[in-house]
């Protein structure tokens, strides 16, 4: 459990994220935008965790990186289908 502050972390991001969605279901494109901050966070937020424990590598950078493509991609499909 040495690693739970990041972890809250992220659990923080990620519930803003979600609390985001709910008050603005009205507007279709501010979750667009929430859903690409949201990625974007994930991704720093992957970075930095893996740049302090020194573990850091493209293949971790790149694995990063498509989690959160596929998570935007999925949130755009959702969004756009109406």
């Amino acid at each position: 459990m040495k690693h739970l502050p990041h972890y809250i972390s992220l659990i923080g991001i990620l519930m803003a994220g979600l609390l985001g969605f709910y008050f603005f279901s009205y507007d279709r494109f501010f979750q667009i935008g929430i859903a690409v901050a949201l990625a974007a966070s994930y991704v720093s937020w992957g970075v930095i965790h893996h740049t302090i424990h020194k573990d850091i590598c493209l293949a971790i950078i790149l694995e990063y990186v498509a989690v959160a493509i596929l998570g935007v991609v999925m949130v755009f499909s959702l969004i756009l289908r109406s």
